[in-house]
């Protein structure tokens, strides 16, 4: 992922496929081994999931594993093995059934005295406190968000103002917040001039709670961080229910369009501050409908777009680039003309989506996983 403090590119991830429904019957069972792809030993205990998710399970003492119950679809799979490098693969199963995944590793190379030597430093400090700040957030649940094993942090700034990381094993992200564990395996970490870029496998898992209320209070706070996300907008966009869900989206009238309706007299006086101004001749308010079309399986819906689309957030107060519009402003683009998504509202297949603005602010302080489900 790639963004300002405001700006997020999806271009890099294919997203988790799909959300686990009530009811579903076409589901896929996924089973095989894990192992060494030089000598061919079976890994014990390596952890197999879906990225971006709380799906997952470990290989037995054979190298093993079984996932059951998955849907058909894009699915995101990741693997992780101390000492090994991750893998990330994409599978797609458009047939329910048992299918058999096998997965190799590679070994990968050992960092450890580098960024042991790194961490004594004050210099390694400051530049820590930077990659906590971006990759947790500044919101309020940052505060109950921790990084339990910093060593595993490789830091490096480069001559040119880069920031980079990378960690030598999965970073452990406590989220006493939402109620999570968070396994992050950081493939890479860019930071220049307020822009961010990171890459990586994310393993999600379920704290367990003290007590009845801190359950209760998890969920209440997971329910936040849901609203105003950019899974609430394209959950609302599927059911075309923009406004119940409190987003209003305009999409931007193209080029050719926008001289048409200029000659006709629309948009003759536009005033840059109010966007009453600007509707019909730079911007349509759109409903959800009009953006969504059905996918190849029952699984998936495509968000369908050719131009621009701006997001307000009516329960959010923020700065937009319209007077009368004082709400968070968010701006998506799709630069192939659609992308692949879930009913439940997760990217399956991004396409190039970019998305910038207030929904591009989630950090790991305040993200949900791909399986999460509303009440």
């Amino acid at each position: 992922m790639n963004f300002k403090r405001n700006k997020l590119i999806f271009s890099i991830l294919l997203c988790v496929a799909h959300l686990i429904s009530h009811g579903q019957t076409t589901t896929v069972t996924l089973t095989g081994t894990v192992t060494d792809e030089m000598t061919g030993e079976l890994l014990p205990f390596a952890n197999v999931y879906i990225n971006n998710s709380s799906i997952g399970t470990t290989t037995n003492e054979k190298g093993a594993y079984t996932l059951a119950n998955l849907p058909i679809g894009n699915l995101d799979m990741a693997v992780s093995y101390l000492g090994y490098v991750p893998i990330k693969q994409t599978l797609r199963f458009e047939q329910p059934g048992r299918k058999t995944v096998l997965f190799k590793m590679r070994q990968g190379v050992e960092l450890e005295s580098v960024v042991i030597r790194s961490k004594r430093s004050k210099k390694w400090q400051r530049q820590f406190k930077v990659v906590t700040r971006e990759l947790l957030g500044t919101g309020k649940f940052a505060k109950l968000c921790k990084i339990l094993n910093p060593e595993v942090l490789r830091i490096t700034m480069e001559d040119n103002g880069h920031l980079l990381a990378q960690s030598t094993s999965p970073l452990k992200i406590e989220n006493r917040a939402l109620g999570y564990m968070i396994y992050q395996d950081l493939s890479d970490f860019d930071f220049y001039e307020n822009t961010m870029y990171y890459g990586g496998n994310t393993r999600f898992e379920l704290l367990k709670p003290e007590n009845e209320e801190e359950k209760n209070h998890w969920r209440a706070n997971q329910k936040v961080a849901y609203q105003g996300s950019l899974k609430q907008l394209l959950t609302g966009m599927v059911s075309d229910s923009l406004r119940e869900n409190g987003f209003q989206v305009f999409q931007q009238v193209p080029d050719s369009l926008r001289a048409l309706r200029l000659l006709s007299g629309g948009g003759a006086n536009a005033n840059p501050y109010s966007i009453k101004n600007y509707l019909h001749y730079r911007i349509d308010e759109v409903r959800g409908a009009k953006l969504i079309r059905p996918g190849e399986l029952e699984t998936e819906r495509l968000l369908v777009s050719g131009t621009k689309l701006e997001v307000f957030d009516l329960n959010k107060k923020g700065n937009s680039r319209y007077a009368d519009m004082p709400y968070a402003y968010s701006l998506i683009t799709l630069p192939q003309g659609y992308a692949v998504i879930s009913p439940q509202g997760w990217v399956v297949v991004p396409m190039g989506m970019e998305v910038g603005g207030d929904l591009a602010n989630d950090r790991f302080a305040n993200l949900l996983p791909s399986d999460w489900q509303r009440d």
